[in-house]
Order: structure tokens, then C-alpha cells, then sequence
């Protein structure tokens, strides 16, 4: 045997190899750091006082409630709120709160009410029903993809606050918000006006990706993203992609492992970051992403190993898709072996 052919066959081997073993192992807490610390950064830079406030006359001037409510927030972290500002604040939270829970996220809607009660705490009393109904669905959405602590907290804070009634009807699932038909003529200022940015920029953003071709402002946009809520894999993908648009792939591989921790289905999350690779021209990322995906279920007739095959095709360089198909091959059944490999060879 040729040198190079015993090169290729020994490739092809730890390919399978890889794969037996990647497969079989079970579920991970992908996305959990393994230093302890979290993915996403904190924010360095820190409005003084006097910054803060002009940014918050600004704001106002604008009609920029995103930013406002920023510049609010800093003055709440350095302890320097007066009495009209921290009841502007506790509306604009509450306005968020309610923006978040309307669309299906109720642990940053139940950070913002628990924030809004440490700054009016006679208002948070006011709110207890409500408050404790919002914990208990952050409960339910953390226990969804396994984050055990964060759950447990959530139904401690529901309990603390009198309990909700668990046998209760879940209401319609709320529907995505609408991007409007047409471009505003002002972007920039447009998806800074409503209480999140998240509410006006994901679904103007996924009808029109071009408004992300402004890099700068793409990254700031990402920033206060993060800021309202790093735990939405709508967010985390959108990030995941501006980031990889502004080249700082490390950030989006870190985002993309935040949103596969945060799917409950975890395949799917996989899937949605290879997704964004594709979309990046990356490639070898979107191949091994897609190996991820399919390994995960790891079931011969999961459609993303047809997937994963189809871009190991476009760059042997990601892997052997021989290799790949005659591993799904091998553990499929006798009988289902002839369609299945028809269909992993469609187009």
C-alpha cells in the first residue's frame, strides 16, 4: 500500500473512531464554562454620574428608551439615583419586563421585576402576584435545558412570593413580533425606541440582514443585546453572526455555545449554529457543527447526518464524509440500510 493510501485509511479510521466515541458519550453541559467563569464578558467601561445623565437627556430627546434605560442603570449600579429617576426606571423595567414576557422570556422578565421591587419595594409589593407567576416560568424555562441551580432559585423566588397555582393552563404561545414592511428611514434610531432592542431589531435584522453591514454599529447593537438578556438563543445567534461578520470568530464560537446551553433541544441549537458558519462562509466550522448536530441524537436516520455528509463533500478537509456515511450506515439496521443510504447520497 502506497504511503498516501495508508495516510487516507488511517484519517478515515480516526474519523470513525472520533465519531463512535464523540456519539456515544452522554450529554454535556455544553455552553457550561469550564474555568467556572461565564462566556460573555461583563462590560468594562462604566458611565460616570455626569456621563450618565447626558446620556439619559439624549436619550429622552431621541426617544431612545434602550439607551435611556442604560444610562439609568448605571446610575442604579453606582447608587446616585433621585427620586424621579428611579421612578422613571422602575417604569422603563417594568415596560421591559412586560415586553419579555409577552415574547416567551421569562427569566429576563423576572430579573427586571425583581429589580424593579429593590428600587421601589412598596411598588414590588404591589406586583407579588405577578412577580411570583413570572419566577415560576423562569423556573420551567431553566429547567427546560437542565440548568438545575438557576431553576431551583426561580421556584424558590416563586414560592417566596406566595406561590403560584402549578396546575394552571398555560396561555397561547405568544408570537414572534413582526419586523414592519418597510426599512425605516432611520435605523439606528428606530430599534433604540421601543423598551428592548431585541423586540424591534431580531425580526427587522432577519428580514433585512444588510442593516447589519455598519460593523460599529452591528457591535453596539450587540452589546446592549447581551446586556438586556444573554440568555435568548435568538439574541445569542444574532451576536453569534455579527460578531462573525466583524471577523471575531472566537466570539462567535463563544456564542454559539451559549446558545446550544441555552435550547433545550440541544441538537437543534447545534444545528442553528452551524447554520450561522454557513451563513459566515466558514465552512470547516459549519461542517464539524453540523457532525456535532447529527452526533448528538446520534440516530442513522436523523436528516442532519445527510447534512453533515453534504458539507464534508464541499471540504474533505472537515472530514471523510465516506467515513461519516459508513459509520451511520453501520448502525443502522439491515433492513433500512438500502434507503437510507439512498437518501444520504440525495442531493
Amino acid at each position: 500500500m502506497k504511503p498516501a493510501r495508508i495516510g487516507s485509511s488511517l484519517a478515515a479510521a480516526v474519523l470513525v473512531a472520533g465519531l463512535a466515541a464523540g456519539c456515544s458519550l452522554p450529554p454535556w453541559q455544553i455552553g457550561a464554562p469550564l474555568n467556572g467563569r461565564p462566556s460573555i464578558p461583563p462590560t468594562e467601561a462604566r458611565l460616570t454620574p455626569r456621563e450618565a445623565r447626558e446620556a439619559i437627556a439624549r436619550a429622552q430627546a431621541l426617544g431612545q428608551t434602550v439607551l435611556e434605560l442604560e444610562a439609568l442603570s448605571a446610575l442604579a449600579g453606582a447608587d446616585r439615583l433621585t427620586g424621579v429617576e428611579r421612578a422613571r426606571l422602575c417604569d422603563l423595567l417594568a415596560a421591559r419586563a412586560e415586553a419579555f414576557r409577552s415574547g416567551g422570556r421569562a427569566a429576563p422578565a423576572s430579573r427586571d421585576l425583581e429589580s424593579l421591587a429593590r428600587l421601589d419595594p412598596a411598588r414590588g409589593n404591589r406586583l407579588l402576584v405577578e412577580r411570583a407567576r413570572v419566577a415560576a416560568d423562569a423556573g420551567d424555562a431553566w429547567k427546560a435545558i437542565g440548568a438545575r441551580s438557576e431553576a431551583q432559585a426561580a421556584f424558590d423566588l416563586a414560592a417566596l412570593l406566595g406561590g403560584v397555582d402549578r396546575a394552571r393552563v398555560p396561555g397561547p404561545a405568544p408570537a414572534p413580533p413582526a419586523a414592519p414592511p418597510t426599512l425605516p428611514p432611520d435605523v439606528s434610531s428606530w430599534v433604540l425606541q421601543g423598551p428592548a432592542l431585541s423586540q424591534r431589531l431580531l425580526p427587522l435584522a432577519a428580514v433585512h440582514p444588510a442593516i447589519l453591514d455598519d460593523s460599529p454599529r452591528a457591535l453596539r447593537w450587540a452589546e446592549l443585546l447581551l446586556d438586556e438578556d444573554p440568555s435568548s438563543p435568538d439574541v445569542l445567534e444574532l451576536v453569534a453572526l455579527i460578531f462573525g461578520r466583524a471577523g471575531r470568530f472566537g466570539g462567535t464560537d463563544r456564542m454559539l455555545m451559549e446558545l446550544t446551553f441555552h435550547s433545550p433541544d440541544r441538537a437543534a441549537g447545534l444545528a442553528r449554529g452551524a447554520a450561522v458558519w454557513d451563513r459566515l462562509g466558514r465552512t470547516r466550522e459549519a461542517c464539524a457543527q453540523w457532525i456535532r448536530a447529527a452526533c448528538w441524537r446520534d440516530q442513522p436516520g436523523d436528516p442532519l447526518w445527510r447534512t453533515a455528509i453534504s458539507c464534508a463533500r464541499r471540504d474533505p478537509g472537515a472530514g471523510d464524509w465516506r467515513a461519516i456515511r459508513a459509520y451511520v450506515l453501520d448502525r443502522a439496521r439491515p433492513e433500512d440500510r438500502d434507503a437510507l443510504a439512498a437518501a444520504l447520497d440525495a442531493p
